[in-house]
């Protein structure tokens, strides 16, 4: 399946980011009224004929706006036009041309690639007018819009097929293999620096200042003939924390993505090891995906701050005992080590999360462990279980009937869950039951 790869650019709230959202079908980055909301580059897929059409919305472009971010924003927004194959630059019909506009259109032209210029927020005819001012900075295809309000999107998309150069040659698809890969944790555990060192390049912004990603980013990655999707997701702070709308948004975009992951790196400083807050976002991990590794990140700190690395892995073994069947690995997303490691165990892991067992088999072996050990039941509530099954389509799923759901006990979840573990090998895989009536005929 080809890709054709498309830029958003342009100032701070022109919209790019509502554009963005509009274009892909779903609201995948934050979109707030205040200026520079968007610092990383983050990308989302349109499927046009087996056409993958890769739409990255990045930083807004800014001249002369104060920010310990600037440099960096700038740096992923040249990235992102080296990178294009269509570059759309977005304005404000409502504002008018600005200086920075000037400087973003001769920036454009001096790229000599394909481009549309875009004039947001034209959501009436008398704003129509507003379009002809915009012929001032050169461009070709000039199309006037409002992102908000969808108006005259599907011209915008119509636009963009336009410039896809016509495919000849039949390409296979690899994204049947494909392993979607979440990085979470708590801010500043180092999550953007691993996501770069598994890039392979300075993809997401870092610094030692908390909530610096605000969105989630996710990137293909090929490595070693596997194809990777590979998201950073903002660091997650307890409720009572998050003090504003943005990061609000932005924790609940990284609670969407681990629930679209196959695996969830749950990254902990070996500095700050098994805190409260790592325990929420471990419920959260097990209630989303299919698997999950513990990755002591910041080994490279060991000897510096006289740490044992057996007792930070005994320690966070004691204060997450339900989560003894996932596996705990120590890295270092800045200097690479263990990072073949635990992709190997990634793989292990998404591998054996898909496994289907016979179902006669496995029918009859949990059948014969439930009558040695049978529930224990209260009065007027007596468990019949009359079997097990595995999902079709998420073969971690566990589907149980029995004569009525109510009746089982916690415990005895628990004492089916571990007799699977106990007789399969479903290490780091997070298994899921649910127990459902039998139909009266």
């Amino acid at each position: 399946m080809n890709k054709f790869n498309v830029a958003l650019i342009g100032r701070p709230n022109v919209g790019k980011s509502t554009l963005f959202n509009r274009l892909i079908g779903k609201k995948k980055a934050i979109v707030s009224t205040i200026p520079g909301t968007t610092r990383d580059r983050i990308k989302g897929e349109i499927d046009h004929n087996d056409q993958i059409i890769n739409i990255t919305d990045v930083g807004g472009f800014t001249d002369d706006q104060i920010d310990q971010f600037s440099d960096e924003i700038k740096e992923q927004i040249n990235y992102s036009l080296n990178n294009c194959d269509l570059i759309i630059m977005i304005t404000d019909g409502n504002e008018g041309i600005t200086s920075t506009d000037k400087n973003v259109a001769q920036i454009i032209r001096n790229t000599n690639k394909k481009s549309i210029l875009v004039v947001n927020k034209i959501d009436n005819n008398e704003k129509q007018y507003n379009i002809n001012d915009f012929f001032e900075l050169g461009f070709e295809n000039i199309l006037g819009i409002s992102a908000y309000h969808n108006l005259k999107i599907d011209l915008l998309v119509d636009e963009i097929i336009d410039n896809i150069p016509k495919i000849t040659n039949d390409v296979s698809s690899n994204y049947k293999n494909e392993i979607k890969l979440s990085i979470v944790g708590r801010p500043n555990t180092g999550k953007s620096t691993l996501f770069n060192t598994l890039y392979g390049s300075k993809r997401s912004i870092t610094s030692d200042i908390p909530g610096t990603t605000r969105d989630s980013i996710d990137y293909d990655i090929t490595i070693s003939n596997q194809l990777y999707n590979i998201v950073d997701t903002p660091g997650i702070r307890r409720r009572g924390k998050i003090d504003n709308f943005i990061e609000q948004v932005s924790v609940s975009k990284a609670i969407d993505y681990i629930s679209e992951s196959d695996v969830s790196i749950l990254l902990i400083d070996i500095t700050e090891p098994a805190t409260n807050q790592d325990s929420q976002i471990i419920k959260t991990i097990l209630n989303s995906t299919d698997g999950i590794i513990i990755a002591i990140n910041k080994s490279d700190l060991i000897k510096e701050k006289s740490l044992i690395q057996n007792e930070i892995e005994n320690r966070i073994r004691d204060e997450f005992k339900f989560l003894k069947f996932a596996p705990i690995i120590t890295i270092s997303g800045l200097n690479g080590s263990n990072i073949k490691k635990l992709l190997s165990l990634t793989n292990t892991i998404h591998a054996r999360s898909k496994v289907i067992h016979d179902s006669d088999k496995l029918n009859n072996f949990i059948m014969s462990k439930i009558a040695q050990n049978l529930p224990k039941n209260k009065p007027n509530q007596t468990l019949h279980i009359y079997g097990i099954m595995q999902n079709n389509n998420y073969p971690n799923v566990f589907e149980i009937t029995v004569n009525n759901p109510k009746f089982v006990h916690f415990s005895y979840k628990r004492y089916l869950e571990n007799v699977i573990r106990e007789n399969f090998d479903y290490e780091g895989v997070i298994i899921k039951m649910f127990f459902k009536s039998r139909r009266k005929k």
